[in-house]
């Protein structure tokens, strides 16, 4: 529908003496319609076909008509590259979030700056006995909120930078567009900048310093440890397994690092089976072992730094498009990569 996408204030560029295929009354007066089966047109006493140059009838186009075009036209590239600017403009000039939302925020970051489950029970030190201990009381679900409402922050943040991103695109192959384009692009900025800081407020700086040590950390070689002796000789393999699972999960989580100790715990339990000999020593050990990872990131995040603080600039990827009812793959989740599998020899 050509009238929903080409207003009149759209530049055209060469597109404008692209010939269209018109049907109008014989009177020449109205609109333009794409079919002479439009019932704007059931009035009329007779219906002239014609072509017209698309800069002439942009401002005739009948708002209920569709126009069928070949595929190499270029009203059809340019159309789908308007769009990309013009949906910028539904997210401008909304009005304030009420109080309620206000002080949902405010709750949600206060639980998240001491990590995404009730401290009293963030350590999965004794996960076999806790299972679902108070997993339905009051606390529980407050973290339960604050996390969705931080997911929420983040998914709609990511999903507004992805539509400027695509908008810049779209100036940047019709340079054309840059002036009607610009004044909507800076207030979509100055939104989007706004949904950037409603979601830092609920993520912690020292998390993510934390995660980043991580990533330097040396691969922590095999020791033999009494604690792993119910493992036998899937000891060693079961050590690597638990470094991978648990570092790659640190190093791209906004979490305490504590928050990824149940991956060594699964780990070590996938190991063991059905198996119970020795299984409560190799979780004791495990956990003693994390706690060391756990102090060794700590430390590098602590030392002090030998060179000046530098601006970084970071060129975060738009959301990839997806078709109808497709789930979204955000490339800067762990979900939302392809992860390859640890080596197991």
């Amino acid at each position: 529908m050509l009238s929903s996408i080409f207003k009149p204030e759209v530049p055209l560029g060469s597109a404008r003496g692209t010939p269209i295929t018109c049907h109008a009354s014989a009177t020449g007066k109205g609109k333009l319609h794409g079919s002479p089966e439009c019932r704007a047109l059931r009035s009329a006493a007779s219906v002239n076909q014609f072509d017209i140059p698309f800069g002439e009838a942009v401002e005739r186009l009948c708002t209920n008509c569709r126009w069928a075009l070949f595929t190499d036209s270029p009203i059809l590239a340019l159309g789908a590259a308007v769009n990309d600017v013009d949906s910028l403009t539904i997210w401008l000039d909304r009005g304030p979030e009420d109080e309620d939302d206000i002080k949902s925020e405010r709750d949600a970051a206060i639980a998240l700056s001491t990590g995404d489950y009730p401290p009293h029970i963030n350590d999965v030190g004794n996960a076999e006995e806790e299972d679902d201990e108070a997993g339905h009381d009051e606390e529980w679900e407050r973290y339960d909120r604050a996390r969705s409402l931080r997911y929420g922050r983040f998914s709609h943040w990511r999903r507004l930078h992805s539509y400027l991103i695509r908008s810049n695109q779209a100036v940047a192959d019709y340079p054309f567009l840059a002036p009607w384009a610009e004044g909507l692009q800076s207030r979509f900025a100055t939104v989007l900048d706004a949904e950037r800081r409603a979601f830092a407020e609920l993520v912690q700086p020292a998390h993510l310093l934390e995660a980043a040590a991580v990533r330097v950390l040396p691969t922590p070689r095999f020791s033999s440890d009494p604690g792993f002796a119910g493992l036998g000789a899937e000891a060693e393999k079961t050590f690597r397994r638990s470094w991978y699972e648990w570092s790659r999960r640190a190093t791209w989580s906004w979490q305490r690092l504590e928050d990824h100790d149940f991956s060594v715990y699964t780990v070590v339990s996938d190991a063991f089976g059905r198996r119970r000999r020795g299984k409560p020593e190799a979780h004791t050990a495990f956990r003693e072992l994390t706690a060391d990872w756990i102090r060794q990131a700590r430390e590098e995040a602590a030392r002090p730094a030998t060179a000046p603080w530098q601006l970084v600039a970071v060129k975060a990827p738009p959301l990839p498009r997806t078709r109808h009812n497709e789930p979204e793959r955000d490339p800067l989740t762990l979900s939302g990569r392809h992860q390859s599998s640890p080596p197991t020899r």
